[in-house]
């Protein structure tokens, strides 16, 4: 038997309740205690009691103790969707951990790839030849913010467009900026003579930190979009609820 749209609803709200806030994950979720509400009332067993078991099985208990009061609902306590939420938060980002040093590494394993990294230190070459040392730092500076403003503007348009949580492009966002603050630290030192009583050119290490923060960031966006598209099916999917 298929579930009524209302009995869908009502199930959607139940995860809302219990503050599954991410919809990416509510919808996994949603998918899940449908089917296994629907296999159940094949079985004979009314909505409401199949909804006890899921809720049951899930980790959650039917009572919660508060202001001396015992409340015995689905409602009362949500525990084990916390945990279910904790525990999908360390998956993905497991998953775009692997992923994100997947994609850089790839990079090396191209032709054209390869090609662009070539050119890319060609060009850092003739400028640092023919641009004063100043103009230099100031066109790798460019360089370097170029993949963070790329990933801000794409993240602020979606929760502009969508103003929903999503867990999958939480980690894929900050796996696409990760490079750029880490690298940006080691700028920082240069800001409290850490590179002072060491022979280095400071207009080449920026240049490296350059080109490097586009690598890796490249990578970021690329998982990032991906992702994007991804779930926003998935978005689309819960709005037709």
């Amino acid at each position: 038997m298929k579930l009524t749209k209302e009995q869908i609803l009502y199930i959607d709200d139940y995860l809302k309740y219990h503050k599954v806030k991410y919809w990416d994950i509510r919808i996994e979720l949603l998918d899940h205690i449908v089917t296994t509400v629907e296999e159940k009332i094949k079985k004979g067993i009314s909505f409401d009691d199949a909804m006890i078991e899921v809720h049951k099985n899930f980790g959650n208990s039917m009572k919660m103790f508060w202001n001396s009061h015992v409340e015995y609902s689905i409602f009362a306590n949500g525990n084990g969707f916390k945990d279910l939420v904790q525990t999908k938060r360390e998956q993905i980002n497991k998953k775009y951990r692997k992923l994100y040093f997947k994609e850089f590494f790839n990079l090396f394993n191209s032709v054209k790839s390869l090609s662009i990294i070539v050119l890319l230190i060609y060009i850092e070459y003739v400028l640092f030849s023919t641009q004063s040392s100043l103009n230099f730092k100031k066109i790798n500076l460019i360089l370097f913010i170029i993949p963070i403003i790329v990933i801000i503007s794409l993240f602020f348009y979606q929760y502009y467009k969508k103003n929903t949580k999503s867990l999958h492009l939480e980690y894929t966002s900050f796996y696409a900026t990760f490079s750029f603050f880490i690298l940006n630290m080691i700028v920082q030192f240069n800001f409290y003579g850490f590179y002072e009583g060491l022979r280095i050119d400071k207009s080449i290490l920026f240049s490296v930190l350059a080109i490097l923060n586009l690598l890796l960031s490249f990578g970021g966006i690329k998982m990032y979009l991906s992702s994007l598209k991804k779930h926003n099916d998935l978005f689309s999917k819960l709005q037709s609820l």
